[in-house]
């Protein structure tokens, strides 16, 4: 096992590095009189001989690696083509999403560290007191880290939503400065919260098992409550405003389109979010030994869920508009080369072209020179081919551009 020589939770401590955290978790959980001599007596104890149980740390770790590849993958994709075609601007959703992406992926990373140093998705009896103090120690991180990845994921979208607007009325662009500021402000407020959630901060148990004073703290429980339904609302918003938003405004039917399918697929959020909010309540409510290491797992199961759909959700609509755009300008370059080949009068050579006048009199001929260089497209005119030209030009020429 990793780290310094410590007990397996349940067992009388090893070490007074062991004894201090026992204590913590007694004065945590109302327990301080308790003699943390005989160790964690409340948490949950092995199977009897030869029965097993299983642990989700194999699940953690594909759940883990699958999020990182989409997460990479979209906002990649979408990065690329952004970086590669000229013709597209970079502009603040881009910026917006690079800061959520790295965030929501950092999450990930700190699952993997507890897989390795906090006993992530065993139960509790095959974890060391060191290990539990340093899962502990996690939990405002992810809390507070969680939110801030969920808040410029939607900031993103709606910066996105800010360059739709720019064909809408003002009222929708201010209707989105607000919403980015409230959002920006709940991300401050939940890592303030995560850290001064309790006094003393309980994040560090040991330092509760030396002040040996039960903890005053705003319910954990209650606080990501609060904030799962603000983000439930947040959620329900962008997915209406695109419908909204685009309903009158000038544009080509299959970019509004893809944009109001995206805002639908982040109803898959909201679905992700009320589920996480379930499953928070019922491991509150349920009454059983201490296991929090293994029950943790649902709730990291929900919450890394959340945040890849998110990515996806924000990058979707951007992805479709860019690569039809993309696409677009591609086949317009192949036709206009094609047209370019298979007009005479490349290579120097001249080209003719006639044009009915205005008055509808008569046809004027005429030859454009390119003088080697790439052949410019007019499109006031119409070309003939190069004997039609001299012909013409031998009986009556016409004026030379």
């Amino acid at each position: 096992m990793p780290g310094p020589p410590s007990a397996l939770v349940g067992q009388p401590p090893l070490t007074a590095d062991d004894t201090l955290i026992v204590h913590g978790w007694q004065v945590l959980m109302g327990m301080g009189r308790s003699d943390p001599s005989l160790g964690l007596t409340i948490a949950k104890r092995p199977p009897p001989p030869g029965q097993t149980e299983g642990s989700d740390t194999t699940n953690i770790a594909v759940g883990c690696a699958i999020s990182m590849v989409l997460m990479t993958l979209f906002t990649g994709t979408r990065l690329t083509i952004r970086a590669t075609n000229k013709a597209l601007i970079w502009g603040m959703d881009d910026w917006a999403i690079i800061a959520g992406t790295l965030a929501a992926m950092i999450l990930p990373v700190i699952y993997c560290y507890k897989l390795v140093n906090a006993g992530g998705g065993k139960h509790v009896y095959d974890v060391t007191y060191w290990e539990l103090a340093n899962h502990q120690a996690m939990a405002p991180v992810t809390f507070g880290l969680f939110y801030v990845a969920v808040s410029l994921i939607k900031i993103s979208i709606v910066f996105f939503y800010m360059r739709l607007s720019a064909f809408a009325s003002r009222a929708w662009t201010w209707a989105h400065r607000i919403f980015i500021a409230a959002l920006t402000i709940g991300a401050i407020i939940s890592v303030v919260l995560a850290f001064v959630q309790c006094d003393p901060y309980t994040g560090d148990i040991r330092l509760v098992g030396r002040k040996d004073v039960k903890p005053k703290c705003i319910p954990l429980f209650n606080m990501g409550v609060g904030y799962s339904v603000w983000h439930i609302l947040s959620d329900c918003l962008l997915c209406v405003v695109p419908f909204l938003m685009l309903w009158r405004v000038q544009m080509k039917f299959w970019t509004k389109f893809s944009v109001c399918i995206a805002g639908v697929i982040g109803l898959g959020n909201v679905a992700v979010t009320v589920a996480r909010v379930f499953d928070q309540a019922s491991v509150q409510a349920r009454r059983g030994p201490f296991d929090l290491t293994y029950t943790a797992t649902s709730t990291f199961g929900y919450s890394i869920t959340e945040l890849t759909l998110g990515v996806m959700t924000a990058n979707l609509p951007v992805l479709s508009v860019i690569v039809t755009k993309t696409v677009e300008m591609l086949t317009g370059s192949i036709i206009s080369r094609g047209r370019t080949a298979d007009t005479p009068g490349s290579n120097g050579r001249p080209r003719f072209y006639k044009r009915k006048l205005h008055d509808g009199s008569e046809t004027e001929f005429g030859a454009l020179r390119d003088g080697g260089a790439q052949p410019t497209i007019r499109h006031d005119v119409e070309y003939v081919s190069l004997e039609e030209g001299k012909a013409h030009r031998q009986t009556s020429p016409g004026k030379i551009n």
